[in-house]
């Protein structure tokens, strides 16, 4: 019992925000993003997507809105807060959490993690460097933890690629898995 006490407290220290001294991917976690594009060469198949990633006050913190038009009558917004993290193993990840009542748009200056609920389960996990990041969530727990946001689960995103000029997501749009190619603006 004790043995499984202190294992379960090394890994808990083990997980680590990156910090501001190691800036790993966080320079690129920030700006404008839309795929104009992409949903002009589509001629509709693909909506009109645009991410605007901030970050917050606290340190490995962003807030990521996403709005979505997929029609010139139906857009839809969502802001996800993610939590960028060191795991265990090394490798990097985004952990999504979400507010369960967003009424209006969350402002990063003023975001605190105390009213938001972690969607551990979709964690995009991954490779993140300071000039590129990656990363994808697993199917199944994911799919099962995101039942609880309803609709909204369609804007959130299940992989990322992105570098100094582009941001590529993969959400499922219509229950379909899409991939949106957005450019740094």
């Amino acid at each position: 019992m004790r043995a499984s006490i202190c294992l379960l407290a090394g890994l808990m220290t083990a997980t680590a925000v990156f910090s501001a001294e190691d800036a790993g991917p966080s320079a690129l976690l920030r700006g404008h993003f839309d795929n104009a594009a992409q949903a002009k060469a589509s001629n509709g198949a693909t909506p009109d997507v645009a991410v605007d990633i901030d970050p917050a006050p606290q340190a490995g913190w962003t807030l990521w809105h996403v709005h979505i038009q997929t029609d010139p009558e139906s857009t839809f917004d969502q802001t996800w807060a993610m939590q960028l993290r060191k795991e265990h193993d090394g490798s990097s990840a985004l952990i999504p959490y979400y507010q369960l009542k967003q009424d209006s748009t969350p402002k990063a200056a003023s975001f605190d993690p105390k009213g938001w609920l972690s969607l551990e389960a979709c964690a995009l996990r991954g490779a993140m460097t300071a000039v590129r990041a990656e990363g994808v969530a697993e199917g199944e727990p994911c799919v099962a933890v995101s039942m609880n946001v309803g609709a909204r689960r369609a804007l959130l995103p299940v992989g990322f690629t992105l570098d100094a000029t582009s941001l590529q997501l993969d959400m499922n749009l219509r229950g379909v898995r899409t991939r949106i190619d957005a450019r740094r603006n």
